[in-house]
């Protein structure tokens, strides 16, 4: 079967270069050694693959059915050899990421600690900043971004999605009426987010829909700033529940209206349009995509 598959290679070879002597020369043979085996493939398979003459080749019908399936097995162990190869070079350059801030304590950083085991060539640069940088402006090769993208040249992949949980302090529950329905927050004080919507749509139940708009006590660019100022009894905050989980449990925080869901934002993976299949870049994506959604690592 070995030497089958060898001599399937060399009358692949035969067909593609259109000759004896071309196949001899692309496969660092001499022209008796690729002539001997074909004939051994002819003599298998009891029918000629090829009509022959002083200058020219053809092939016949049987050897233009069985060149399809050399090509194949050619196409499939060439595939296979460059995947493998593929993997074992070693990734080398400078990558810069720009991340959110609140995602400094969190997997993200043993995420990008793996990648950096695993390509030691690589320097990562990791950039956090609740503020939402320009890319291109910038220099950054990708930006981890949380919320609701706008269209732009970029390209993006979604990562995970994330919960939002309302919530605020005991003290400004306890000085405002019981509520009910989103509709009796709109006279409460607000933290707002700046890199996110004023409003906030909720769906509840029964299929109710109703949309909210903040009046905003406090607005602060930063995360762990907001989750400080509504510990602090300074309005309602609707944050990621990874941010005030400890605060929650701790009853620093209550959480609101439970029967009632925000619409939940996604983390993405961002960069330039241009940047090429097995760049760089594009590997990073690939690696961060995969620690995410297909391993058990632990999100939390």
């Amino acid at each position: 079967m070995i030497d089958d598959l060898r001599s399937m290679a060399v009358f692949a070879t035969v067909v593609g270069e259109g000759s004896f002597r071309g196949a001899a020369k692309r496969l660092e043979l001499s022209p008796s050694v690729v002539s001997h085996h074909v004939s051994q493939l002819e003599k298998r398979l009891g029918c000629a693959l090829l009509y022959r003459s002083t200058r020219h080749l053809s092939l016949t019908d049987d050897g233009r059915i069985f060149h399809q399936a050399c090509a194949r097995a050619v196409e499939a162990a060439e595939e296979g050899l460059h995947s493998v190869a593929s993997r074992k070079l070693e990734l080398t350059g400078k990558l810069r990421v720009t991340c959110p801030a609140l995602l400094a304590p969190g997997p993200f950083v043993d995420d990008a600690l793996a990648f950096s085991e695993t390509y030691p060539g690589v320097e990562l640069q990791l950039d956090f900043d609740d503020e939402r940088h320009s890319m291109v402006k910038e220099g950054y090769d990708v930006a981890i971004r949380i919320g609701w993208l706008d269209d732009s040249a970029l390209r993006a992949r979604k990562l995970l999605v994330l919960q939002r949980v309302l919530c605020a302090s005991p003290e400004l529950v306890a000085r405002h009426a019981a509520i009910a329905h989103p509709d009796d927050l709109r006279q409460w004080p607000w933290i707002q987010e700046s890199m996110l919507p004023a409003h906030i749509d909720f769906n509840g139940p029964s299929e109710e829909t109703c949309r909210v708009q903040l009046r905003s006590r406090i607005t602060t660019n930063h995360v762990q700033a907001a989750r400080q100022l509504a510990v602090g009894g300074a309005g309602v905050l609707a944050a990621l529940d990874v941010v005030v989980a400890e605060d929650l449990a701790a009853e620093r925080l209550v959480p609101l209206l439970p029967a009632w869901q925000m619409a939940n934002p996604s983390a993405y993976a961002v960069w330039p349009a241009n940047a090429a299949r097995g760049s760089l870049v594009l590997r990073f994506v690939d690696f961060l995509d995969q620690r995410i959604n297909h391993t058990s690592v632990d999100r939390r």
